[in-house]
């Protein structure tokens, strides 16, 4: 069983580790600053991005993407997001439940 010392350190590692976001409109992929990382009063840890469109029509957000700092792929999500136009954006959060079940 891990000690709670060792998820502690995930949770500090998923922490430092993430470096930015990419959100996808249509075809096209957009890259997005973090700008914020919480713990969360359950313990989860929360990793917030903005997502504010440019254009002036409705625009469906389809996915999600965070990158480590080394550009791999950390985390990645499907979505359905409709932004109405330039005046409305998205703060997007991502959470991670680190835990060790038992068996």
């Amino acid at each position: 069983m891990l000690t709670d010392s060792a998820i502690e350190g995930y949770k500090v590692h998923t922490e430092r580790t993430i470096s930015h976001a990419r959100y996808r409109i249509g075809s096209t992929w957009y890259t997005a600053q973090i700008s914020r990382r919480e713990r969360m009063a359950d313990g989860r840890v929360a990793i917030y991005f903005p997502i504010i469109p440019q254009s002036q029509e409705e625009v469906t957000i389809t996915g999600v993407e965070l990158y480590s700092k080394d550009g791999k792929l950390w985390a990645e999500k499907a979505e359905n997001i409709k932004v109405e136009s330039v005046q409305e954006g998205v703060l997007y959060r991502f959470t991670f439940d680190l835990h060790e079940e038992e068996t």
